[in-house]
């Protein structure tokens, strides 16, 4: 699904941009062009950096306990 339309950019190639090391939404609008327009994809852009985050800790976590 297109999430940056200014970019034409889409929900795939944010995800893959985050899981390839961007970090900040700056980091993505580098890599893809996204939220470099009118800003409307910028919360979906940091959500999916969230997101990430939040897996990397909790796999973490996992790894510790194991």
């Amino acid at each position: 699904m297109i999430i940056c339309i200014c970019a034409n950019v889409s929900d795939r190639t944010i995800s893959e941009a985050v899981r390839t090391g961007c970090a900040s939404v700056e980091d993505i609008t580098m890599k893809t062009g996204a939220c470099s327009g009118c800003g409307q994809c910028r919360m979906h852009c940091q959500s999916e950096i969230e997101a990430h985050n939040t897996l990397l800790q909790v796999s973490e976590m996992s790894q510790q306990t194991a």
